[in-house]
């Protein structure tokens, strides 16, 4: 099946959606006093709070802000905690570079913000991150391409 897109890709790389590779997941849900991981505590605003139960996330898992203004920002975990209730656990297929599809979410920041939905509290539209195109270059080639992103980053 082809994939319409707006870009242009290799012959030798494939699109998909990135509904084949990502998928959002709400966490395992424990007891025990745990940090509340939340999007002030993530950006260093906040000293966190300790909850007796939650949904329990481990150190390097990656989460995605599904509620709010900011929906679609991804944090790494820092450590062991509970995700905050604005969260969803972002799942990449291990067949990807993880930062790969990490700046490909990044790439689509300004789409997922202005198609949120929901009137008091936007929610990140699922259905259009599902959708979003992702083209795939062999793995070798998805780290030498996040790696050049990083390098330009690190000049800006």
């Amino acid at each position: 099946m082809q994939i319409e897109s707006d870009y242009t890709f290799p012959d030798t790389w494939e699109v998909v959606r990135l509904a084949h590779i990502c998928r959002l997941m709400d966490g395992e849900k424990k007891e025990g006093n745990y940090l509340c991981l939340d999007a002030k505590y993530l950006r260093g605003k906040s000293s966190g709070d300790i909850l007796p139960k939650g949904k329990f996330v481990s150190t390097g898992d990656n989460i995605i802000l599904v509620d709010g203004e900011n929906s679609g920002e991804v944090f790494a975990v820092p450590h062991d905690g509970y995700m905050g209730s604005t969260f969803k656990q972002l799942w990449v297929s291990s067949n990807m570079h993880l930062l790969y599809v990490l700046f490909y979410i990044q790439f689509y920041k300004d789409l997922l913000r202005n198609s949120k939905k929901g009137a008091a509290i936007p929610h990140l539209n699922k259905e259009i991150f599902y959708s979003l195109v992702v083209g795939i270059p062999p793995y070798k080639e998805q780290i030498r391409i996040s790696n050049q992103i990083k390098e330009l980053y690190a000049l800006l």
